[in-house]
């Protein structure tokens, strides 16, 4: 709605500012897609709904959701340039709560030292 233009960054939130982050990069990644054609298939986020609450979670998943939707192959063009695979790294808790917004989620599971995936 705008209301953060005029705001300094050091005043904003960390759900403000984690949101403000993950609209910048979203937002950089389009601007190289149009401008200079390159797209990828494979978006990567380290942790990005940290710092923010239960609706702010939720609103994330819904637009990742919608990122994965927004084009439907119909044409050459639009499904060579689609997004087709989202990777977050999350904690438990926000892993839980986003279950319903992904096809899958694979868990990373740590004992004594030894990593290993659970595959959904």
């Amino acid at each position: 709605d705008g209301s953060w233009v005029d705001r300094p960054l050091s005043s904003l939130s960390g759900g403000q500012w984690r949101r403000c982050s993950l609209a910048l990069s979203l937002g950089f990644t389009d601007l190289v897609a149009n401008q200079r054609n390159i797209r990828s298939s494979l978006l990567v986020l380290d942790e990005p709904l940290t710092h923010l609450d239960a609706t702010g979670r939720a609103q994330v998943g819904k637009i990742l959701r919608r990122l994965l939707q927004k084009t439907d192959g119909s044409d050459t063009e639009t499904a060579n340039n689609k997004l087709t695979t989202i990777i977050m790294i999350l904690q438990d808790l926000a892993a839980e709560e986003l279950e319903e917004s992904f096809d899958s989620i694979d868990v990373v599971v740590r004992d004594d030292g030894i990593s290993r995936v659970v595959v959904d």
